[in-house]
């Protein structure tokens, strides 16, 4: 993979973290609901020009909640970024009027103040600066330990940075590793096979190479994935780590309880293939153009001269086969079906692998899958689909939530679908959401304003609130996105 990797900001991004006095809980989930109704608002119904590619970082609100400062994220020149910003304020007074409808638990709404989140512009500034990773001298460790052979004096990191092509990557990347001494490798929460097979195959290579390399995955494990080569050697409880790869991850929050661990290792490198990647990481390697992150690792070691086992390739398979839906899915490139070639010719059993991504349900995962059938719900002439598992549907069938990964799929096989959307009741006031798309439909646009995010045609997102409240605001969005792709 020699093409460019990631330095549209479009793309790729850094956003710095600063410090700041801890808020009262209420202000800050009153803040959070602030970001979540103007992006919706945003995406939904303003027909402002100035404002179609612009988002909402963050909300600042003042502790009375009477104010409120919200950050803009906007790409293009300077111009067209400021006048986001001013139409944002042009339409304060409708944008006001429509949160007081939508926020019952505020009586009046607050004073909006619109301001550029330079964070975008800093990461370029950095890019531009940073051209050359090796005229820095070897970075090592912060904190207690340090570089091996490292004599002392102040531990030094890695700028954040992004990089232009894999060969860069490599480079920078491969003196890492050699600086450290224990490697963590993290996938996301309710890890899929793109993730926990990337991360189980650059583990595998790394460990060829003689480093200590330990396989994170948050809460719960996912012991539909068991079958994954390696899957024996995952640990919740790495020892201090120096370095940090994540997988197939495109902020923070998507780490659950290990999202501690991102913050508190030295220095973190970000391998992801989302278009809505927030560049969390010190080094970010990004290709939204990849049809799998696997596809960027295996790019990354082929680059760094690593051995790729058949354990590694049968990881990597994995990982590329499930995230083209079994090379079905429009993200299947020419590039996608030779690699598949590659990494059968260095090892994988694409017919074991296929066995036991799509022909393995148990019973109760096929009967669960049934009700969730049962229970489909079809608007629009068919062009909007959506279900849900309930507890109760758990219970009635002996399975568990993760035995509802794969509903999704079968939803979108509907003929006429264009938005398929699927509720999972994870807890009384937790629910999670899956969505799948077709033709004109982004269904990004329809995950961000809830805090999630993902690639056009597959995105999800997670809900702090009860699945009866949680469908309607999310189904509101469904539909707002059909008629404004149809009108």
């Amino acid at each position: 993979m020699s093409r460019a990797i990631a330095m549209s900001h479009a793309r790729s991004r850094f956003v710095p973290v600063t410090a700041g006095p801890s808020r009262p809980p209420r202000v800050e989930r009153v803040a959070e609901q602030l970001r979540q109704e103007l992006s919706s608002l945003m995406l939904t119904e303003m027909k402002d020009p100035r404002i179609h590619l612009a988002s909402v970082s963050r909300v600042r609100l003042a502790p009375d909640l009477r104010s409120a400062t919200v950050m803009l994220s906007a790409v293009g020149s300077d111009e067209e970024r400021h006048a986001v910003v001013a139409g944002m304020r042009h339409a304060e007074g409708y944008l006001r009027a429509q949160l007081g409808h939508r926020l019952e638990n505020l009586r009046m709404p607050p004073s909006l103040r619109f301001e550029l989140d330079e964070s975008i512009a800093y990461s370029v500034r950095v890019s531009t600066m940073l051209r050359d990773l090796e005229e820095q001298p070897p970075p090592g460790r912060t904190g207690a330990g340090r570089a091996p052979g490292d004599p002392g004096g102040e531990p030094m990191t890695v700028a954040p940075r992004h990089f232009e092509t894999v060969e860069e990557a490599a480079r920078g990347i491969r003196r890492l590793v050699d600086a450290a001494s224990e490697i963590g490798c993290l996938t996301h929460k309710d890890a899929d096979a793109d993730s926990l097979g990337s991360a189980l195959g650059f583990a595998e290579a790394l460990r060829h190479m003689g480093r200590r390399v330990h396989v994170i995955v948050p809460s719960p494990i996912p012991r539909l994935l068991e079958h994954l080569p390696g899957f024996d050697t995952i640990t919740q409880t790495p020892p201090p780590l120096d370095l940090l790869f994540t997988f197939d991850c495109g902020s923070v929050q998507r780490f659950g309880d290990q999202a501690a661990l991102v913050e508190s290792t030295p220095q973190v490198v970000n391998v992801d293939h989302h278009a809505s990647n927030d560049g969390f990481g010190h080094l970010n390697l990004v290709d939204a153009s990849a049809s799998a992150t696997g596809q960027i690792v295996h790019a990354l070691l082929r680059a760094m001269d690593c051995p790729i086992s058949s354990d590694a390739a049968t990881n990597l398979y994995a990982a590329l086969l499930t995230d083209t839906g079994g090379f079905r899915h429009e993200n299947t490139t020419e590039a996608a079906l030779r690699l598949g070639a590659d990494l059968v010719g260095l090892g994988a059993d694409p017919g074991w692998v296929a066995l036991k991504s799509y022909k393995s349900h148990s019973v109760s995962q096929l009967r669960l899958e049934g009700m969730a059938i049962a229970h489909l719900r079809s608007e629009k002439d068919g062009r909007l689909v959506w279900s849900e598992v309930t507890r109760e549907m758990l219970d009635a069938t002996g399975a568990d939530m993760q035995e509802a990964e794969g509903i999704i799929d079968q939803l979108q096989t509907a003929a006429p679908m264009k938005v398929a959307v699927l509720f999972k009741q994870a807890g009384p006031s937790v629910t999670k959401v899956s969505v799948r798309t077709r033709d004109e439909v982004d269904a990004t646009r329809i995950c961000i304003p809830f805090g999630g995010g993902g690639h056009r045609r597959a995105a999800g997102a997670e809900l702090a609130e009860p699945l009866e409240s949680a469908r309607e605001r999310v189904l509101e969005v469904a539909r707002a996105q059909l008629d404004h792709r149809t009108g």
